[in-house]
């Protein structure tokens, strides 16, 4: 599958999240995302003279974060994996934010206990190990033939 091939496949697919996804796609996708992210970061620093996510940046954020949840869930199906798999780290981090605001709160900004301040750190660390993970399921070849989430329609890729 072709770079341009995977940008159209993503965008034609934006709403499908029962099919699968090439790995080929997903990479493209992957890049293509980057790609344009840092594109739009420099305009909006260049053309309004901040640091800080301008609209650009948004713009096209919000424009590929369907597409690239549809992309990311069916690679999940081409590996044989539910895409459920993507609210682990997704629950982690918002676990680890939810626990760090609300001592934030709680105690007016002052340094949280020790056995909280472990807590934390351990669902980051499960954040990272999580990421990593999902990043090599991401990476492993797609499942040959048929699986509970589709035919491989790209067999011969």
């Amino acid at each position: 599958m072709s770079f341009g091939d995977a940008i159209g496949e993503c965008f034609f697919n934006y709403v499908n999240f029962r099919d699968r996804a090439a790995r080929a796609e997903y990479w493209w996708w992957a890049l293509f995302v980057f790609v344009v992210l840092a594109i739009a970061w420099l305009l909006d620093y260049f053309i309004f003279r901040g640091w800080s996510i301008g609209p650009f940046y948004l713009v096209f954020w919000l424009a590929a974060l369907l597409p690239t949840l549809s992309v990311t869930v069916r690679r999940f199906h081409d590996t044989g994996r539910s895409g459920w798999w993507l609210l682990v780290p997704v629950g982690l981090a918002l676990a680890a934010s939810a626990v760090t605001v609300a001592n934030f709160i709680a105690h007016d900004g002052r340094e949280p206990a020790t056995g909280l301040l472990l807590f934390i750190g351990l669902l980051i660390i499960l954040w990272i190990a999580s990421t990593i993970l999902l990043i090599v399921w991401m990476a492993l070849p797609s499942i040959s033939g048929n699986n509970a989430y589709g035919p491989n329609r790209y067999a011969g890729d």
